[in-house]
């Protein structure tokens, strides 16, 4: 109760809360207090979805559209391990808040169950490490205040789920998993579901045949690594709930034109990534895309953050073409080089030109393909 005592003084604290759950599980790890706490203290709600990393875009775009339907409020599904939607979650932080007449800077709490990911969307928020991180459940102790921008003050609580909970709950990974008396019956469900919903995962990670029920893989995992079925359905509980588990199967699973190609973090990371997402949604596949063009919208898009750290540089296919953006280098020159590394095909056009309120120096270069 102690531990709920913080996060009920954080709601009535906050103009918007951050109702952080596992997109895996997103009914299961609903806290379910928090509506009736809504209505009684006022505050307006952001679910955000965590690991979205670990399920196809498809699926995380349907359970979007489900609870934003279920529960009348903005639905954000993001990727701490990736830094994917954060921006997002940011942007819809500050239009809930405009709308609802919440006055700067704004007072956000993060809620939601031990090991869901909360203080990974906090310090995310605050581009810094201001909140402890831990594949432990509960390493938050009260309730710690973080200014992440001059906009912005996040309150970061304890999990709002008891460590004492059902099996079922377990499966959800919301506990860790050493706390758990008898962790055999939950990593058995999640064995079934890793074989149904990541083919080859299981056969990548211990090399069993995926055919068997998840009792029957518990035994064959435990006889081909020597250990006993309790250590094996702990390492299985602990693996899928950072995400270790299936990662490799997920990412191979990614279409190829959904893929960009690695170079970027930080906040400039994520301008450039939904600069080039833009573009392509725009292009029509088939005339020369414009390089001024480009660099119009992410200057749009730059002006758009507070500030601007980190470096990137990323291209996207458009067919016949590739558009490729760096930004951050303390040289052009240097950038462009990057850039022809990256890309096919031969230059049709480029811009050097500076984005940001802080003027980070950028380069956007245009390809046609052989």
């Amino acid at each position: 109760m102690a531990r709920h005592g913080h996060v009920f003084r954080a709601l009535r604290k906050a103009d918007v809360v951050l109702d952080v759950r596992d997109i895996r599980y997103p009914r299961e790890t609903k806290w379910e207090p928090i509506e009736r706490l809504q209505d009684v203290h006022g505050f307006e709600r952001v679910i955000v979805l965590t690991k979205a990393d670990l399920v196809p875009k498809e699926e995380a775009e349907r359970i979007k559209r489900e609870l934003e339907r279920e529960e009348g409020c903005p639905v954000v599904y993001v990727s701490g391990r990736e830094g994917k939607g954060i921006r997002v979650l940011r942007r819809t932080i500050y239009e809930v808040a405009e709308e609802a007449g919440v006055e700067e800077p704004i007072t956000v709490a993060v809620i939601g169950p031990q090991n869901v990911g909360k203080s990974t969307i906090v310090n995310a928020l605050a581009r810094r490490k201001a909140a402890p991180r831990s594949p432990k459940a509960g390493q938050t102790r009260g309730i710690q205040r973080i200014r992440a921008s001059r906009r912005l003050a996040v309150l970061d609580t304890p999990g709002t789920v008891p460590v004492e909970e059902t099996v079922e709950a377990a499966e959800a990974v919301v506990l860790d998993p050493s706390k758990l008396e008898d962790p055999r019956e939950p990593a058995i469900r999640v064995l079934e579901r890793v074989k149904r919903e990541y083919p080859g995962a299981l056969k990548e990670r211990f090399g069993v045949d995926e055919g068997s029920s998840g009792e029957e893989l518990l035994s064959e995992i435990a006889e081909r690594t020597g250990w006993d079925e309790e250590t094996v359905a702990r390492v299985v509980l602990r693996e899928w709930v950072d995400g270790s588990l299936v990662e490799k199967v997920v990412r191979r699973s990614e279409r190829p034109e959904d893929r960009e190609e690695p170079g970027g973090h930080g906040t400039v990371a994520e301008v450039v990534r939904d600069s080039l997402r833009e573009v392509k949604e725009v292009h029509d596949g088939e005339s020369q895309p414009s390089a001024a063009f480009v660099r119009d919208v992410l200057i749009r898009r730059a002006l758009l953050e507070p500030s601007l750290d980190g470096e990137a540089a990323y291209k996207v296919d458009l067919g016949g073409y590739e558009v490729g953006v760096a930004v951050g280098d303390r040289y052009h020159d240097r950038m462009y080089r990057r850039l022809r590394r990256m890309m096919d095909g031969e230059p049709v056009s480029e811009e050097r030109f500076k984005v940001g309120r802080e003027g980070r120096k950028a380069v956007v270069l245009v390809t046609r393909k052989g």
